[in-house]
């Protein structure tokens, strides 16, 4: 009788198969609730929100085999090769008897190919948040979190060598130099850890997120904010030496160079002021017709700058007159890398193109599985990028951007490969931290 009372206000309203669907869906357990509605995503092809509902479901109930197999199926259909063997391991040593499972792990064991010229070196597994950049300091790396850890390895081997937590979660890329790490934080603030230890040497207070890695040069640290001003404070103490006047979020890194410092903002004004001093060297200059989150790169007395109107433009450093500006498929939110007589250059709209410096005239242009917001890395003959939603390293030729070949890193990549000493360093969105040697005879 109880039970029946219980059900009315459920009932009412439902009929035939609504009513059986309804009545199904109160008796089952959350965690079958959550992974029917991921096998129901997941057959309507919306694999990422099947994501979501298999992980609800295996936070319910961490040893539910179906939903730990189910949910590392669905990171197999995405290429997160490590996630997905993370979740099998998981179930098998839940259900050992389950030979199917070791099947299906055996079948994501892929490894580099002779073919790439790269060779593994080391890879360190980081679980946990969302990484936000990575960076290189002499002889070590560093990876900020999303969930606020910062963490220092060897580049040589990986070891870890300290990491620490901040009482905030981390908005920006890491910066390192001169003894120091530099991270950005949701409160507004930038923090100033020290090399060898983690341990926090100072703060600098701003009004709004830190959306992007500050520059450094000299004794001083640049910092642009979400509240529209650029700080430049004392690498020694943090204290400001000068600020410029509030306009619109900066959300990409700044440049410097020949003691200038190069920035763009929301409002899609491309800016150089005095390093030192903070006085504006040029008057308004261009104006995109979008926001400039592109780091600049200053070659050949040129500023060359990327936005979010697809556009590159191409500014003399002395006066920010245009030379030439050229059209992408989509938004610019990489750092253009020029090499000799060559700008590449990588855009949200999924391609990768190679530029003439003078002209703007262009010389090839690769179309990408996913978008591609991501700098490129240029060594010798070779091109290597990397797109947001997939797990290649991508390699392919600097003169003719005739494809080379592609290795399966295992997991979506949230960087652009990072290169020192004939190494490339490789950032997983699952965290994970690879670290490759690049043969003499690339590709």
């Amino acid at each position: 009788m109880l039970l029946a009372f219980l059900l009315i206000p459920i009932l009412s309203g439902c009929s035939g198969g609504q009513l059986v669907d309804t009545l199904r869906a109160q008796l089952q357990s959350p965690t079958a609730r959550y992974e029917a509605e991921g096998d129901r995503l997941s057959a309507d092809g919306r694999a990422a929100e099947a994501i979501l509902s298999y992980r609800q479901a295996v936070a319910q109930d961490e040893r539910n085999v179906m939903a730990l197999r189910k949910l590392a199926r669905a990171y197999a259909t995405q290429g997160r090769r490590r996630l997905a063997q993370h979740y099998l391991q998981q179930a098998a040593a839940l259900a050992p008897a389950d030979t199917g499972l070791a099947q299906e792990l055996a079948a994501l064991d892929v490894k580099p190919g002779d073919s790439t010229r790269l060779k593994p070196l080391w890879q360190v597994e980081t679980p946990g948040g969302l990484p936000t950049g990575m960076t290189m300091a002499g002889t070590a790396l560093y990876v900020a979190f999303e969930d606020g850890r910062v963490k220092a390895m060897a580049a040589a081997t990986g070891a870890p060598a300290w990491e620490i937590k901040l009482p905030t979660r981390i908005t920006s890329a890491p910066a390192a130099g001169e003894g120091l790490v530099f991270v950005g934080g949701e409160d507004g603030a930038l923090y100033a850890l020290d090399a060898t230890d983690g341990s926090k040497r100072w703060e600098l207070a701003t009004s709004a997120p830190i959306y992007t890695a500050p520059a450094l040069a000299g004794d001083l640290i640049y910092c642009p904010s979400g509240d529209g001003s650029l700080y430049a404070a004392s690498l020694a103490d943090g204290v400001v030496q000068w600020q410029t006047a509030a306009v619109r979020p900066l959300t990409g890194s700044p440049t410097v160079a020949e003691g200038v410092l190069y920035f763009g903002d929301a409002a899609g004004r491309i800016w150089a002021v005095d390093a030192a001093t903070g006085a504006e060297q040029w008057g308004p200059g261009v104006l995109a017709q979008g926001p400039v989150e592109s780091q600049p790169t200053v070659a050949g007395g040129r500023v060359f700058v990327g936005a979010g109107d697809s556009r590159l433009y191409v500014l003399a450093v002395a006066s920010g007159g245009e030379y030439w500006r050229y059209s992408s498929a989509d938004a610019i939110y990489a750092r253009p890398i020029v090499i000799s007589d060559t700008v590449y250059l990588a855009s949200a709209g999924r391609t990768l193109t190679a530029l003439d410096v003078m002209t703007g005239d262009e010389r090839w242009d690769v179309r990408a599985a996913s978008p591609v917001p991501y700098s490129p890395a240029v060594v010798g003959t070779t091109v290597f990028y990397v797109a947001a939603g997939d797990p290649n390293l991508y390699a392919v030729d600097a003169a003719t951007g005739k494809p080379l070949w592609q290795m399966d890193t295992g997991d979506w990549l949230a960087a652009g490969p990072v290169m020192a000493d004939g190494k490339m360093y490789l950032l997983g969105k699952d965290g994970a931290v690879s670290a490759l040697e690049i043969a003499q005879n690339v590709p």
